[in-house]
């Protein structure tokens, strides 16, 4: 599966909001709440390794948040990586 069929699997899974990490947690929607980790866990995680163009791969996740809300969070593979971001997704990963 490439990403946009990755989302759109999530959207059918009821994962409908977007996920973006700021310094103070993951906000929803780029202007809603912001959930500090520890209300966050991974329902479920996919990549992708489209094997040409390493800028291409990512992961989504799809993450569920303590009040109900249910979103993806997309992260690249990718060298460049956003350090907030890559410091978010590790504490939600040592969370399991």
């Amino acid at each position: 599966m490439n990403l946009s069929e990755l989302q759109d699997n999530a959207v059918e899974h009821g994962f409908t909001h977007s996920f973006v990490c700021t310094e103070s947690g993951v906000q929803r929607d780029g202007d809603g709440p912001v959930y500090p980790v520890k209300d966050l866990r991974i329902v479920h995680s996919s990549s992708v390794d489209t094997g040409t163009d390493p800028g291409d791969d990512a992961t989504i996740y799809m993450i569920e948040a303590a009040d109900g809300s249910k979103g993806t969070l997309i992260v690249p593979a990718s060298f460049y990586a956003d350090p907030t971001k890559a410091k978010i997704v590790d504490q939600l990963l040592h969370r399991h």
